[in-house]
């Protein structure tokens, strides 16, 4: 996405987004507690929820309001619904001061009675959550739930919302928050904001962490894109992170891609994250690429890291090759 063009979509979403969060801000804050409203939930995010889990199974599942720590989960090994998700704002004094939202469907108490309020407009809900993020409606305690609700809105102005608190004006935690949430649950469309930043942020430690949000997405080749920032990245901490992530994404072409920065790279750094990051694949492919690595025409510290590693591997073939090493006299220079 070409920085002009994200700017006059962030213009014009913020223009808009004003008045659609009056109406609902009227609503929400006319009496204290927590109020309710409900959504479409974008598809294909699971079904959020509070879950114990027993023996690595669900055992039940429901969340409480009122509860110091808010950790949900999704997934697909439970039944719940997960088509419309639920807003739940803390009112004290007419001020939102927490947000949340889980699927619908999803079991929640409060030691007071939740009022709940219908119909929402999406657009309404995503302004409104947008404002209290920027502070117009109070600071919040914890900006976080607030992302992830956004993220779930099925309206396209979440998207909108979740790039405007990705943008430079805040801090960089927050800003890796909501790339998180776009590189996980906004589609393509997500996936372009998060590689805008992860390529042209000033920030090299913002860069590092966009790269991890692309690898969170399932929407197009995020791979490749990955790839490229392994390659041209001006920071050699960035690019060593972007081998790592290309490693976590199973992907079948990682392999070969990793191997190749060890004749490309000139950063020992970089080549050293390589290795491990051959170390992390997956099906046997480690031991594959980590014993050709032993065996090929590398640099003598990319063969001892690989030796390393599979030393920590402890599998047979991973053995049998460190016996060959040691009965050749060690690893060829």
């Amino acid at each position: 996405m070409k920085t002009l063009t994200m700017g006059i979509a962030l213009a014009v979403f913020g223009a808009a987004h004003a008045s659609a969060a009056t109406g609902l801000r009227a609503q929400v804050t006319q009496e204290d507690g927590w109020v309710a409203w409900q959504v479409p939930m974008v598809a294909g995010a699971g079904a959020p929820c509070c879950f114990t889990w027993r023996r690595g199974t669900v055992a039940d599942g429901g969340c409480n309001l009122d509860g110091r720590d808010w950790s949900f989960g999704t997934g697909s090994k439970h039944a719940l619904d997960d088509s419309m998700l639920a807003v739940y704002a803390h009112v004290v004094r007419g001020r939102i001061d927490r947000v949340r939202a889980v699927a619908a469907a999803c079991p929640v108490e409060s030691k007071d009675a939740i009022r709940r309020i219908a119909p929402v407009a999406p657009a309404q809900s995503v302004a409104l959550l947008s404002d209290w993020l920027a502070g117009s409606d109070g600071k919040p305690q914890d900006d976080e739930p607030a992302l992830a609700a956004l993220a779930y809105h099925e309206d396209a102005s979440a998207t909108h919302a979740l790039a405007a608190q990705a943008g430079p004006k805040h801090d960089e935690e927050a800003r890796a928050q909501a790339l998180f949430c776009l590189g996980q649950t906004r589609g393509v469309e997500g996936a372009d904001i998060v590689e805008h930043y992860a390529t042209t942020d000033a920030d090299p430690d913002l860069r590092e962490k966009a790269v991890f949000a692309l690898s969170q997405s399932k929407a197009g080749d995020t791979y490749a894109r990955i790839l490229s920032i392994s390659r041209s990245d001006r920071t050699a901490h960035v690019r060593s992170q972007a081998l790592f992530w290309m490693a976590q994404t199973e992907d079948a072409r990682a392999s070969a891609d990793i191997t190749a920065a060890l004749a490309n790279e000139a950063s020992d750094d970089v080549r050293e994250q390589a290795v491990f990051a051959l170390s992390q694949l997956k099906d046997g492919q480690a031991e594959d690429a980590l014993i050709a690595i032993v065996r090929g025409n590398y640099p003598r510290d990319a063969k001892k890291q690989a030796l390393f590693w599979l030393g920590q591997s402890g599998s047979p073939r991973a053995i049998q090759a460190l016996d060959d090493v040691l009965a050749a006299g060690g690893p060829a220079r």
